[in-house]
């Protein structure tokens, strides 16, 4: 069928090319238009929230529209091509594997490092155990972000309107999520100006959050991991978080591993009193970022899978 052809096609480059990390990958390009375009609507439109919500509308639509022309060009491989640059699957797994590599060999500061090229947080001072933790929040949060919510909105497309539904769909999500980076921000800039990408990232998230508690109940069953804890823990963590979806991945592997994530984190400075999520069983080991590199590896096909059987059915 077309559309497995088109995920499963999407996996498979990203598997062999991962997430180049070029200034003219159609992301980044998306994201300076982003930004050019924020100084032209600034300049005409006085309201920051309407400026804002107009500017990542303007975006969207102009990037679905690019989809649309791609697929009209070169069928299902422009179709995969487009779901492929939306997921980041692989990326992920470089920058966990790019932190596992120096904690074994007992290098603290190049692991620093390395978390920080994935989150926001201050990591100058953070131990063994801090690193390990950031690593699993960061494939927790992004199994959801980087990968399944890609699928989920590439699978609803193709139900309505085939190969190019599929990469509209996809791209649809990734240029929302690139906004929100971009915009997302409660600083004085951005605080009005990036609420409507921040909210609209929020809602494109929520059903596909939940519904990857199922895909990671699976992977855990075939991991050998604690899979009813990974639902237990999700469904008792959901609400501990300020984003409404994140605590979703986050406590599902930490059941599923059978550790504890969350608690106090610094970001510039700045100490959030975060909760705790998951149960705590043992200490944060070097192998838990393998696990969880196979679980969320099983995750994303698992969830690939449950796509295709509910809209092709």
């Amino acid at each position: 069928m077309e559309l497995i052809y088109i995920i499963f096609g999407a996996l498979l480059l990203d598997w062999i090319i991962g997430d180049p990390q070029l200034s003219f990958h159609p992301v980044a390009l998306i994201g300076r238009f982003a930004l050019k375009l924020e100084d032209f609507i600034r300049k005409i439109i006085s309201n920051e929230f309407i400026a804002g919500m107009i500017c990542t509308l303007i975006v969207i639509f102009v990037s679905v529209a690019i989809a649309y022309v791609l697929v009209f060009l070169g069928g299902i491989i422009a179709a995969a091509f487009c779901v492929f640059i939306s997921i980041a699957l692989k990326s992920l797994l470089t920058h966990a594997k790019a932190i596992e590599k120096p904690l074994k060999n007992g290098f603290l500061g190049k692991a620093r490092h390395e978390v920080g090229m994935i989150t926001s947080r201050d990591t100058a001072e953070l131990d063994e155990n801090g690193i390990i933790r950031s690593c699993l929040e960061s494939i927790g949060e992004n199994i959801i972000d980087g990968v399944t919510a890609a699928i989920f909105y590439a699978a609803l497309g193709w139900y309505f309107g085939g190969a190019a539904g599929a990469a509209a769909g996809a791209l649809f999500y990734r240029v929302a999520n690139t906004l929100d980076a971009t915009f997302g921000y409660r600083n004085t800039r951005y605080r009005k100006f990036g609420t409507f990408s921040a909210r609209l990232d929020d809602v494109l998230n929520y059903i596909p959050a939940r519904l990857t508690l199922f895909a990671i109940y699976i992977a855990a069953l075939l991991c050998g991991l604690r899979a009813a804890d990974a639902v237990k823990y999700a469904w008792r963590d959901r609400k501990k978080h300020p984003s409404p979806n994140s605590t979703w991945g986050m406590a599902a592997f930490a059941g599923a591993l059978g550790v504890q994530l969350g608690g106090p984190t610094c970001y510039k400075g700045v100490w959030k009193q975060y909760p705790n999520w998951g149960m705590k069983y043992g200490e944060l080991k070097i192998k838990h970022i393998g696990q969880a590199k196979k679980l969320a590896v099983l995750t994303a096909i698992i969830f690939s899978g449950i796509m295709l059987t509910v809209v092709c059915i």
